[in-house]
């Protein structure tokens, strides 16, 4: 099958030749249609879980993936040959990965696609999609409280704007004025251009008193500790590079989560339910064909995708 892979930590990624993967017990061959691309697919190839997880080489990149299933192993009583899924397959040994022609799961992590889009659209869903449910969960914020999204034209910042106005909550995103069309249309109702201005500064002129919540995407640990000064005492914060820092906060009455993406079916299902009920919408930068995923990958690299990049495959 084709698949796109690397021979080592941040060696080359190209195209290869390799055997497809084997059907084990309790598991689903999937048809790949379509594979999700996010920073974490590059991050890993350069080494950053070493240490953590196993690792298969060649290492076959990407997470997120939506197809046909072809075949079920044993003990697989939930999908059926021919069901059309998606997930976010993080499995215990990294290198099995999304972006090949075919890609092995356990079926309890995967979930029935959204039948309102396509297969591009659906594999643009599981790792952030499941990220900002769980980020805004953390914060809950409740209708007509203040909420602030820093990173929010990203993959997990556009759909954790909508789950976040979904809530009826006062959301204020950080984007280039170039994106602030397109962050207002997901639900924004303020904007910062953090590019020209300071955003802890312009966020109390216009709420002296402070805010509810944070959500952050982007910021490192010291950033951050700027950023929570924003925050009320009672108000939360959460982090999806674990630079909340939350005993830190708790002593000023603060909550602070730091959020990572789990596989999980039923969040997954819930993602397809609020898609085809019209309450959130995916929104596509570009796809690209899977031989052209380096360029894909490094277009990720650069930090200025306005929703979400994926690969298709024929």
């Amino acid at each position: 099958m084709r698949a796109i892979a690397e021979k080592g930590f941040g060696g080359a990624i190209t195209m290869m030749d390799l055997p497809a993967p084997a059907v084990g017990v309790g598991e689903v061959l999937v048809r790949v249609r379509a594979a999700g691309i996010n920073p974490f697919d590059w991050k890993v190839a350069d080494g950053a879980l070493e240490g953590e997880r196993k690792h298969r080489f060649p290492l076959i990149l990407g997470f997120d993936a939506a197809g046909v299933v072809e075949r079920v192993g044993t003990g697989v009583t939930e999908l059926a040959v021919g069901d059309k899924v998606y997930g976010y397959l993080f499995k215990p040994v990294v290198g099995g990965g999304a972006y090949a022609e075919y890609v092995t799961a356990p079926s309890s992590i995967l979930a029935k696609k959204p039948e309102s889009v396509g297969f591009a659209e659906a594999a643009a869903l599981p790792t952030p999609g499941l990220t900002a449910m769980d980020l805004v969960d953390a914060v809950d914020p409740g209708e007509g409280e203040t909420i602030l999204i820093v990173g929010a034209t990203g993959g997990v910042g556009s759909y954790a704007v909508q789950l976040a106005a979904r809530r009826r909550a006062r959301v204020i995103a950080t984007a280039r004025r170039a994106n602030e069309a397109f962050v207002r249309e997901l639900g924004a109702v303020e904007t910062i251009d953090h590019t020209r201005e300071d955003v802890v500064g312009s966020v109390l002129v216009a709420h002296p008193d402070g805010i509810e919540a944070i959500v952050d995407l982007v910021s490192d640990r010291e950033t951050l500790g700027c950023i929570v000064r924003l925050v009320k005492r009672g108000g939360r914060v959460a982090s999806s590079v674990y630079a909340a820092e939350e005993a830190t906060l708790a002593r000023r009455g603060i909550e602070a989560t730091n959020v990572g993406a789990r596989p999980d079916a039923r969040r997954l299902a819930e993602l397809a339910r609020l898609v085809d009920a019209g309450e959130l919408s995916v929104r596509l930068e570009r796809a690209f064909p899977l031989e052209r995923a380096p360029e894909a990958l490094e277009a990720s690299r650069t930090g200025h995708v306005r929703g979400k990049l994926v690969l298709l495959i024929d």
